[in-house]
């Protein structure tokens, strides 16, 4: 049986009262809560009869788990908060917020192409995490406007990642959340598929096309409506499935913009004599490629956002021994915590090796603050989840609604039973 919860101590819980709350010991407020649309009347005192029984339903869901609850900047309400926990996707939180700082919210990620002196393409990647469809039409395009009619082989250089592993955590299985990461790589490395009875494989998307790589993969599943890790299934050449797909889209899009294609799809590296031709900026900026991340909770733009961060300290290629590096420092000099509270092996939640204390999550979430427009909104609140349902892994951290104090949430559980939402309604009554 895993044990979760490294170095859990009895559970003791701190109340901490201002001397304003204490002066009007007895004065009842009402409030509404907007994340349930029930009205709540709550006592100002200290400890009253409503919040003991509140706090007693806390208990009695938690078998191992944290919490806390703060209002105005001081926690108010907590257990365990110096507890280690595997906190899943909610470290993504972590993640983000370095990358504001690191990077910056405006920093925009680049992939080059280059004409080398044999008419070869050469598409040189720097780890964009939406390097979609759409944005390699767009592409496609600019090539062919710069005059290219025909090209040799493609060539993909994704030498800017040098990474010793998948993220911790990874399975590789087909799910699309198992994702390796690299340098240069199209739609999350996942692929959609649609299959009519087992035989007809089709794109279920007008902006990516059929490609050769998407029936191979096709005859392994059933009939349907897929995305899948283009890595979980068997190499149809000496190139990873991954950097294949990405060859194959950039290849059918060129060729539907009218340039010929004489040769094949290589992995090599920018020659000393190559010409660039153009280096596109991506649209998205980090702030919004954080927001679409948290949204969609999508671990393969977390960790390509993690391994950003070592790359931009210490040069590539990124691996993920800078990008920890890195994370570390940012732990200690920027958040003024350890890397005991926070302990990070990759940036999305993947790794079960990843701990977090509640109160070091509700350090980030102040410091998070002024960017928590960029958090996804569930039951009315800003608030990430996390969520590991075989290891028994359920969290949630956020914002408490406007309209009251301006405070935030952790709730931590490492357990078989996933209460958080239980919790979560009960704390918004204290």
């Amino acid at each position: 049986m895993l044990t979760l919860g490294v170095g859990a101590r009895p559970r003791g819980r701190s109340i901490a009262v201002s001397q304003a709350l204490i002066a009007r010991r007895g004065r009842l407020l009402q409030l509404c809560s907007h994340s349930f649309g029930i009205v709540f009347l709550f006592s100002l005192i200290t400890f009253s009869p409503c919040q003991a029984n509140e706090l007693a339903a806390i208990d009695k869901y938690i078998q191992n788990g944290g919490y806390a609850l703060s209002k105005n900047g001081k926690i108010t309400y907590s257990d365990n908060i110096h507890t280690r926990f595997i906190p899943a996707s909610t470290i993504k939180l972590v993640t983000s917020l370095a990358a504001l700082h690191i990077l910056g919210p405006d920093f925009r990620f680049q992939t080059h192409l280059f004409l080398d002196s044999e008419q070869n393409l050469i598409i040189q990647g720097f780890g964009d995490p939406f390097l979609v469809s759409e944005k390699v039409d767009i592409i496609t395009r600019l090539v062919a406007k710069h005059g290219v009619t025909e090209i040799n082989n493609i060539i993909l250089d994704d030498s800017a990642f040098a990474l010793e592993s998948a993220p911790d955590g990874s399975r590789n299985s087909r799910k699309p959340y198992d994702v390796m990461c690299s340098a240069l790589a199209v739609n999350f490395n996942t692929v959609p598929l649609k299959i009519y009875n087992q035989a007809k494989i089709q794109s279920p998307e007008p902006q990516t096309p059929f490609l050769p790589l998407m029936g191979a993969i096709g005859k392994e599943l059933s009939s349907g409506i897929h995305r899948v890790n283009i890595d979980a299934f068997p190499r149809q050449s000496s190139l990873s499935n991954s950097l294949l797909y990405c060859g194959q889209l950039f290849q059918s899009l060129l060729m539907q913009h009218g340039i010929e294609i004489t040769g094949s799809i290589k992995r090599g590296q920018v020659p000393i004599q190559a010409v660039p031709l153009l280096s596109f900026k991506a649209s998205e900026t980090v702030s919004e490629l954080i927001e679409s991340c948290l949204l969609s909770s999508n671990n393969f733009m977390a960790n390509q956002l993690y391994l950003a961060l070592g790359s931009k300290k210490y040069g590539f290629p990124a691996t993920w021994k800078k990008a920890k590096r890195v994370m570390d420092d940012f732990i200690v000099s920027e958040l003024h915590l350890t890397t005991q509270q926070i302990t990070m092996i990759e940036g999305s939640g993947l790794s079960e090796k990843n701990r977090i204390t509640p109160e070091a999550m509700m350090q980030v979430l102040e410091r998070f603050r002024t960017h928590a427009s960029l958090i996804p909104i569930k039951y009315g609140t800003r608030m990430k989840s996390g969520t590991l349902s075989k290891s028994g892994v359920f969290c949630y951290a956020g914002y408490i609604p406007n309209g009251r104090e301006n405070g935030s949430f952790v709730i931590f559980l490492n357990q078989n039973s996933n209460r958080r939402d239980q919790i979560l309604k009960l704390l918004y009554r204290l």
